[in-house]
């Protein structure tokens, strides 16, 4: 078994993002090919950027045409691309994964650290959905692809079927460590100066940030979801952990290792 799980998220400069997702996998798949090593099966791990944005309330499927906004989900599909071109070779499966979250986790936590002050910080503007995957979850979907017998080049979103808005979630959050919340809401007009200062913060101290246009302008989408009926009905997927549980052990977890 091979498991391609590695990539960047974040990068200063764009062009990392091709270098690492798509010019990484080419790479590794033609090292296994031209070392002549022959995994039983190769998962690659993409990501709902890939597939782009969805309607507001219709879910994306693997067959519907891809269209990254994002130089990230840009270069997940490329690398799809790369690997695709060895499904002949291997035994090729990919799973494009809702946003994960769970222990070790550091994009949601700083999410998590403002509701933990007792701030749900909610978007002036209409609330969009994304579709979650707890880690566990996305681990018991990578065990389904090695037992069940299927064609090299299938594709499986794997999340969630209920989709949340991030209110829910903070709210969920909330709970689950006590926190009586106050709703503080950013209008738009002061998120663009907001990423530009991050931006610029960023190129300053040379450090990747959460939070510039680019990602702005995935937030003011009609939503982010994927259907996952495909993996339902094929790999009999379904959930082991809810939305609470998975957020009671990752905050758990952050608490224990006093990141929270």
């Amino acid at each position: 078994m091979f498991f391609h799980i590695a990539g960047i998220t974040k990068a200063r400069k764009l062009a990392d993002y091709y270098t690492v997702n798509q010019h990484g996998t080419a790479s590794l798949f033609q090292t296994l090919q031209r070392q002549k090593i022959s995994p039983r099966k190769i998962i690659y791990l993409s990501s709902i950027a890939a597939s782009g944005p969805s309607a507001e309330k219709i879910p994306i499927k693997e067959n519907d045409k891809p269209h990254p906004i994002h130089p990230y989900g840009e270069s997940k599909l490329l690398g799809e691309k790369e690997a695709l071109k060895f499904r002949n070779n291997f035994s090729l499966i990919i799973i494009r994964v809702g946003a994960v979250f769970g222990p070790r986790d550091k994009d949601f936590l700083s999410y998590f650290k403002i509701i933990n002050k007792g701030i749900l910080p909610s978007l002036a503007f209409k609330r969009r959905r994304l579709s979650l995957c707890y880690i566990e979850d996305l681990v018991h979907a990578f065990d389904l692809c090695l037992q069940k017998d299927i064609e090299s080049g299938e594709i499986f979103n794997i999340a969630d079927p209920q989709p949340y808005t991030w209110d829910e979630l903070g709210r969920e959050a909330g709970k689950i460590l006590g926190k009586k919340l106050f709703s503080v809401k950013f209008p738009l007009c002061l998120l663009y100066p907001i990423a530009l200062i991050s931006e610029g913060l960023s190129n300053l101290r040379k450090r990747t940030t959460t939070f510039d246009r680019r990602r702005l302008r995935e937030m003011r989408q009609p939503g982010w979801i994927i259907d996952t009926k495909k993996a339902e009905e094929r790999l009999a997927f379904s959930l082991k952990f809810s939305i609470q549980e998975g957020l009671q052990k990752s905050l758990t977890w952050y608490i224990d290792q006093g990141w929270l």
